[in-house]
């Protein structure tokens, strides 16, 4: 397979991550969900969760275009494309969530009250779901980079036409 474009990667893995980021906050806004469950996270945990999710979708992104990046569209390649993309998007989602779920093992272990048990049946079922979830919102993300990327190259076709056009015109 080709090299992935690593500047397209860090394009399309950034783009996909914020509009998912935005979309999470403004729906947990408008729900009132955020003032209680974020009250006591902290600023570094926040950031360290988001650049642990960031550098999985950059890594799953790159894994996605090898092959040619989005420019596979021209060449009819969306569906492979696509399944690429909800492969991907559920390996984040079960990576993400099994991350953290580490994180928290390790300080309850450091503290003493450890439960492997429920850890390994919330890792198993949460993994689980998370990895559906993850696929569904790459097969999204997908289609979105599809539409993007076409009507891209629309806007970039009728200019180049209109330049063409101006160019050719006598004065």
């Amino acid at each position: 397979m080709a090299e992935t474009n690593e500047f397209e990667a860090w394009v399309v893995s950034s783009f996909n991550l914020t509009l998912l980021s935005l979309v999470l906050l403004l729906a947990g806004h408008t729900a009132g969900f955020l003032a209680g469950s974020l009250s006591g996270f902290g600023t570094l945990p926040g950031v360290l969760a988001f650049g642990y999710l960031w550098l999985l979708v950059f890594g799953a992104t790159r894994w996605a275009l090898q092959g040619g990046g989005l420019a596979r569209i021209r060449d009819g390649e969306r569906r492979s494309l696509l399944l690429r993309g909800i492969v991907a998007g559920g390996a984040i989602g079960a990576v993400f969530l099994l991350g953290l779920l580490l994180v928290i093992l390790v300080v309850n272990v450091l503290e003493g009250g450890v439960q492997p048990l429920s850890f390994a049946l919330f890792a198993l079922f949460g993994g689980s779901i998370a990895s559906i979830v993850g696929g569904l919102v790459g097969g999204l993300s997908v289609v979105l980079d599809i539409v993007l990327y076409e009507a891209a190259g629309r806007l970039l076709g009728a200019r180049e036409e209109a330049e063409r056009t101006e160019n050719e015109t006598p004065n």
